[in-house]
């Protein structure tokens, strides 16, 4: 059986946290350390950049190819998952909600600094981390070019890259994300299998289940995106 047509995985992380956070999936140190080494050995982790730069005929993408993101932008991203993403050499992309910002419990401008300077991407995830699907066009369009200006004044380059909240956006959504200036947008699964889009790349959550070799190979063999169920935008 060949598989569709596909981009390589985007993996999608929120917390790296010892401790279990039941709203928000979460994977424990020693388990990211381990997908970690997974990814760091037998795949080639690469930036969210060369991925887009490949679907826009740029350039050459390497065999086995995989992203790594993580959305919300909470300060165990710092704390915890960046030390191992450092030790395995695995480059990665933060969302970031700009208004939560130095919030207890977000990432400080001198922390996203820190990330940045040790090759971390620093992405949009808006401003409030609104559903933007549910909000008029003058709020939706606030979401998307607000967000894009207060993280460039904040670390002195605007982000390339979004990752809409929930996954959602529509058609018009993804249009006013590329008029916005983003190079790409990330969403969950909703969008097109067949036909890769650069303002709605779909993305894999990774579970604990993934912490073996059978579960990342399933998660980065292109037949897990064939068979999930495919949500439509919005």
């Amino acid at each position: 059986m060949i598989p569709p047509r596909w981009y390589p995985p985007i993996l999608t992380y929120h917390r790296v946290h010892p401790e279990p956070v039941h709203d928000t999936p979460t994977l424990s140190p020693a388990a990211f350390d381990r997908q970690m080494a997974l990814l760091a050995r037998r795949w080639r982790p690469v930036p969210l950049a060369t991925l887009a730069a490949w679907l826009e005929g740029q350039g050459p993408l390497p065999p086995r190819a995989v992203a790594v993101t993580f959305d919300d932008g909470t300060d165990d991203t710092a704390a915890h998952a960046f030390p191992i993403l450092a030790r395995h050499r695995v480059p990665a992309t933060v969302f970031m909600i700009s208004d939560n910002v130095g919030r207890p419990g977000f990432l400080t401008r001198d922390q996203l600094l820190t990330l940045q300077k040790g090759g971390v991407t620093i992405g949009s995830h808006t401003v409030h981390h609104a559903y933007l699907p549910s909000l008029a066009p003058d709020r939706m369009h606030h979401e998307l070019l607000d967000s894009r200006r207060q993280l460039g004044d904040l670390l002195g380059r605007p982000p390339e890259f979004l990752s809409y909240p929930g996954g959602g956006y529509t058609p018009v959504i993804a249009h006013a994300a590329r008029e916005a200036g983003y190079r790409a947008a990330c969403t969950t699964n909703r969008g097109t299998l067949w036909h890769p889009d650069l303002w709605a790349l779909r993305r894999i959550t990774a579970h604990p289940s993934a912490n073996s070799w059978p579960g990342m190979a399933l998660l980065c063999s292109g037949y897990y995106n064939a068979f999930r169920r495919l949500r439509a935008p919005g």
